[in-house]
């Protein structure tokens, strides 16, 4: 603003909009200056246009801003329709809501059929409509772009509007992390990941299992249907918390109960219309955020016990024996902490960051995996008989032994395959690149295109189900549970042609720089516990109706008709004891 005899005004809109309006409403002309697409800024030998204060007209700033938001969003839309992008196939306009775009009837229908519909429909590049009218997204299964997208894990980082979520649910640990920040905390964490680390760890799980084993004979003595879902979350929770501190979370302690019933809470809040929304909505205006609003400020329950769990532990001196997680992390930054070229190491906030984050993805992801793959037993008699004659037959007290029984491992990644407990991933890029494809791509002009051009700020969903049940990779029956798919030479195709990850080629896990780093420890579970269940129960199908859920919280839902499933009737198990 510049004042000088009358009162003048020197007024430009914002730096992008690329025309100056002269006297608009006063002299009905406007001038036109730098056509070309840049930036507005003030120029050494160019003068203002001034209005004096008797030409001011209160709707000039709204017209021109109005102006040049047209004006931005024109060309906008008009440079998407021109790019490869804005010509991939879409999923068919008819289906998707004004507002909520395609993304409500993704999560409103069990986990994979609508991404798995489209494309089977569409092939596997393609775009839906986003809800509150943000940008489309591509949805992406071709297996050389996904195994790009994850091996270029710091330009196709984990999705900003999510990060809000993340840090209230398990803090700024590894998950959370991004670019050298991720580098370093996947460093100092990995100790407690190693596979000697991991195999000290079998002996409390097991004792875990068996804690559990013994829970549901005194449940059953009197026979009857029962369900199992009310059992395996709170073991695995037993065992990450075992693992991951040498304490008792099992499901009479109070820690136990409480991250329990604040998990049921969150599960049934995540798969509402409200859950649904909420990070949509944050995506948008991630401003919403720092508003004193409670639900979105106070940390989670599960985050409030851990820490002050580990805030007590970290008052005791590092304990040289013990083998849970936080120890060998305390060890490590204790002894680093001594060496004076040690560089950084773990402050206490990001080590409890990191052992919750364990936590709240160990033990429900594990969980629902197992439910599934027990829910499949209790259809498929034949193969529950034929692993339970190879548990018999195997030396049950050596843990090794079972671990390695190709029966019981068919099974686990049958069950992972055709279950994976997250939904999807969401991919944000931050630089420009090119991502290639296996399966060419026909554009809407006609066009077939090998590779896929990417600007900064372009999203991507990885649908792991798509992945893991794609007909043209596992054959037509790629939706059916048949474990001995595993084991017949030729019934796969050849391992570069499966999902890319650190264990099964399946999706689940991840690639690249991200993969879960506590895979060895969720196969481990998985075995050990199918195991066990199947060795002293039989498992009967009650009829009941299941389906799939995955609220956006990452927590698989099981909505059912009829009786709860799995379930177990042990009155007619020959197992009883």
């Amino acid at each position: 603003m510049s004042r000088s005899g009358s009162q003048t005004y020197s007024w430009l809109t914002a730096d992008f909009i690329y025309f100056e309006l002269v006297s608009f409403f006063e002299n009905k002309r406007a001038t036109w200056t730098e056509p070309t697409l840049l930036p507005c800024f003030p120029r050494r030998n160019s003068t203002l246009h001034h209005l004096t204060k008797s030409s001011w007209s209160p709707f000039l700033p709204i017209a021109a801003t109005g102006a040049g938001a047209i004006l931005l969003y024109l060309v906008r839309y008009i440079s998407y329709k021109l790019s490869v992008r804005g010509k991939l196939p879409i999923a068919p306009r008819s289906e998707a809501s004004w507002w909520l775009g395609h993304d409500y009837l993704v999560a409103k229908n069990e986990v994979g059929v609508e991404y798995g519909r489209w494309t089977r429909m569409l092939g596997p590049v393609f775009r839906i409509k986003s809800a509150l009218w943000q940008d489309d997204v591509v949805i992406i299964s071709d297996h050389a772009a996904v195994k790009h997208i994850f091996g270029q894990a710091y330009t196709y980082i984990k999705s900003p509007a999510l990060q809000p979520i993340v840090v209230k649910v398990v803090g700024r640990g590894v998950v959370w992390a991004e670019g050298d920040e991720h580098k370093f905390q996947r460093k100092m964490i990995s100790p407690a990941f190693s596979i000697s680390a991991v195999k000290k760890m079998a002996p409390h799980v097991m004792t875990c299992v068996e804690r559990l084993i013994q829970r549901m004979q005194n449940d059953c003595t009197s026979g009857g249907v029962f369900n199992l879902c009310d059992y395996i979350p709170a073991v695995t929770l037993e065992i990450i918390g075992t693992v991951a501190f040498s304490y008792d979370f099992g499901p009479e302690s109070p820690e136990g109960k409480a991250i329990l019933d604040a998990w049921h809470t969150d599960v049934t809040l995540f798969s509402s219309f409200a859950g649904f929304l909420a990070p949509i909505v944050i995506g948008v205006a991630p401003w919403i955020t720092k508003l004193p609003i409670k639900a979105l400020t106070e940390d989670g329950t599960a985050k409030k016990v851990i820490h002050q769990v580990g805030r007590k532990m970290l008052q005791e001196p590092p304990n040289l024996d013990r083998t849970d997680m936080f120890s060998i992390l305390v060890r490590e930054s204790w002894q680093g902490k001594l060496r004076p070229d040690a560089g950084r190491r773990l402050d206490d906030a990001t080590l409890l960051d990191n052992i919750l984050t364990f936590f709240m993805a160990g033990f429900e992801t594990t969980s629902s995996t197992i439910q599934f793959i027990l829910h499949d037993l209790s259809q498929h008699s034949e193969v529950q008989r034929k692993l339970r004659q190879e548990i018999l037959a195997a030396d049950s007290s050596d843990i090794d032994v079972i671990e390695s029984l190709p029966y019981l491992d068919a099974i686990t990644r049958e069950g992972l395959r055709l279950h994976p407990s997250v939904r999807d991933t969401h991919r944000t890029a931050i630089h420009d690149d090119v991502i290639p494809l296996k399966n060419p791509v026909t554009l809407s002009n006609g066009e077939t295109v090998t590779s896929l051009p990417v600007k900064a700020g372009e999203g991507f969903i990885i649908p792991f189900h798509v992945l893991n049940t794609d007909p043209t990779v596992w054959g037509p029956d790629a939706d059916q549970f048949i474990p001995e798919r595993w084991l017949k030479d030729g019934s796969n195709p050849p391992a570069d042609e499966l999902p890319h990850g650190p264990w099964g080629n399946v999706s689940n896990f991840v690639d690249g720089p991200r993969y879960c780093i506590g895979w060895r420890l969720a196969v481990q579970e998985i075995k050990l516990i199918t195991a066990a269940i199947v060795k002293n129960f039989e498992l009967k199908d009650t009829g009941a109706t299941v389906k799939k859920f995955i609220s956006p919280g990452c927590a698989t839902l099981h909505r059912r008709q009829g009786r709860l499933p799995p379930a177990r009737d042990c009155s007619d198990s020959p197992l009883d004891r």
